[in-house]
């Protein structure tokens, strides 16, 4: 099974974030997943793995409701 990637425009519909929160988060975030490139060299298309925005956005949700009690 092939890994399902997002782009950016995808993420920031998914995420409601824009491209400039997006990527500050890639930048200041630990735990915000990480970017791959698809393709060679330094300007290249970058994307995301799904499994791994999905396993964030579940982190966030427990986080919250860990926080809350």
């Amino acid at each position: 099974m092939a890994a399902q990637i997002l782009r950016y425009a995808d993420l920031e519909h998914q995420l409601g974030m824009n491209r400039i929160t997006i990527w500050r988060r890639t930048k200041n975030d630990p735990t915000f997943p990480r970017p791959i490139r698809l393709g060679g060299g330094r300007t290249a298309a970058v994307g995301f793995l799904a499994a791994e925005v999905e396993a964030w956005i579940e982190q966030q949700a427990i986080a919250r409701v860990t926080s809350e009690f």
